[in-house]
């Protein structure tokens, strides 16, 4: 089995929208909060695409995600035209060597996003070589779900293009890796061959892949799934029970454990926050959910994904289809920072980074949920060391009590909860609505 790499073990992925980011929505801006990243216990810092999008104002080539948007900004993140070069709305190709010059003299590495299912319509590289797309039967530009032209993977000459795109990066600017977008609906071998390519450049290469497809780890060091968003969201919003959500994260994790690989879990991202509109999660859902739904994403058994402004609980409304030049400036609230509720959050966030360094809570830790009826329990174990959460995922006090086979466990973190650690293992508790306790075993 391949080994983890260390920074995926006890690691936290930050991710940056640079046009919610910093009002400036540049490189050089997000590159002066790089320290707070740091000293909020991020590892690993992973960028939404900064390579020039698409600017074809012909609204029947947008999206019906960017249509219903409102904004006019022809601009989609997603939609490249030109995949070498930084989009000048963020800053230019010294700054992206800047940034990441930055991220590194600080501990963190850099992710890019590679958008390689789809293209812009524009894209720079289509006048010379028309193959580089599928057509359909009438050699119109074939298009995928969002109405961008699809990129043809028969073609070795767009295959040579990507590897070397892939490449360039790692070589030139040295980022440490990729997200890839939709890479579940891009061929396998298109993967495997880069990422030998690019370990050969760099052995120590991050590389995620949007999805949630078993067969992918083998080529890839995480998924990026959505099952733990989807399964938090249906407990906590839809009311249902919470066995259904352990049984979706044990299968997922079940899955993972063939490589020693998992998953990513988020519950937010660029994604959702844009489709949210003036909705978003955290204020759909409540600051104590919230707060919940970070525990387990930093305790079970994947790498934590923060979407930029979770750690100060923000609740702006966030778009890929507006900027500073076009629509609004919708950017993070960082004067949340200084409420009650942000210092809250950020103390919470720290905590659970603090949490993670233990043994028993990194990536390779076992996993067991334990039926408490609407509690969701879970004990976490590696090399003598053992510990449990217990969690109140419902809007109303739960009467929890738990098997777990532990002598005096002690609480290392809670919140709304009253535990009673005695009893040959067995412990009780009342949790209040969405309250939560981390037991040390």
């Amino acid at each position: 089995m391949k080994k983890i790499p260390d920074v995926l073990e006890h690691g936290v992925i930050y991710q940056i929208n640079l046009r919610a980011f910093t009002p400036e929505g540049t490189l050089n801006a997000a590159a002066k909060m790089l320290p707070h990243l740091r000293e909020i216990g991020a590892d690993i810092v992973y960028l939404c695409p900064v390579v020039c999008a698409d600017g074809s104002a012909d609204a029947a080539g947008w999206s019906d995600r960017q249509r219903a948007s409102g904004f006019p900004n022809p601009k989609n993140p997603y939609r490249i035209a030109d995949y070498a070069n930084v989009d000048p709305e963020y800053g230019t190709n010294e700054d992206l060597r800047r940034f990441v010059d930055a991220a590194h003299a600080l501990g963190l590495r850099v992710l890019l996003d590679l958008v390689y299912f789809h293209c812009g319509p524009n894209a720079v590289f289509l006048a010379e070589h028309p193959d580089f797309l599928l057509r359909d039967a009438d050699g119109a530009p074939a298009v995928g779900a969002w109405r961008f032209p699809r990129l043809n993977f028969a073609s070795q000459a767009l295959r040579e293009f990507l590897w070397e795109n892939m490449a360039l990066f790692v070589r030139d600017y040295g980022v440490d890796g990729y997200r890839c977008d939709v890479g579940d609906q891009v061929p396998l071998d298109f993967w495997a061959e880069g990422v030998r390519r690019l370990r050969e450049l760099r052995p120590g290469v991050l590389m995620l892949n949007e999805g949630a497809n078993p067969d992918a780890l083998d080529v890839f060091d995480l998924n990026y799934s959505w099952v733990f968003r989807n399964a938090f969201s249906d407990c906590v919003e839809a009311g249902k029970p919470a066995g259904e959500f352990a049984a979706k994260v044990r299968q997922l994790c079940a899955e993972g454990l063939r490589n020693t690989y998992r998953s990513i879990f988020f519950l937010d991202n660029h994604d959702t926050a844009s489709d949210d509109y003036d909705n978003r999660l955290e204020k759909r859902i409540g600051f104590a959910a919230m707060n919940l739904g970070l525990v387990l994403n930093f305790l079970l058994p994947n790498v934590p994904f923060l979407y930029n402004g979770a750690e100060v609980a923000d609740e702006n409304r966030h778009s890929l289809w507006a900027n500073r030049f076009c629509g609004a400036n919708l950017v993070i609230d960082w004067q949340n920072a200084c409420t009650e509720r942000g210092r809250q959050r950020l103390a919470l966030v720290r905590a659970l980074r603090t949490l993670r360094e233990r043994p028993e809570f990194g990536l390779s830790a076992g996993l067991e949920f334990v039926d408490a009826g609407e509690a969701l329990v879970f004990r976490r174990w590696l090399g003598g060391r053992a510990a449990a959460v217990l969690a109140n995922p419902t809007d109303r006090d739960l009467a929890v009590a738990a098997d777990l086979a532990a002598r005096s466990p002690s609480v290392l973190l809670s919140d709304g909860a009253a535990v009673d650690c005695g009893g040959a293992g067995r412990v009780q508790a009342t949790l209040k609505a969405h309250g939560y306790a981390v037991l040390a075993l």
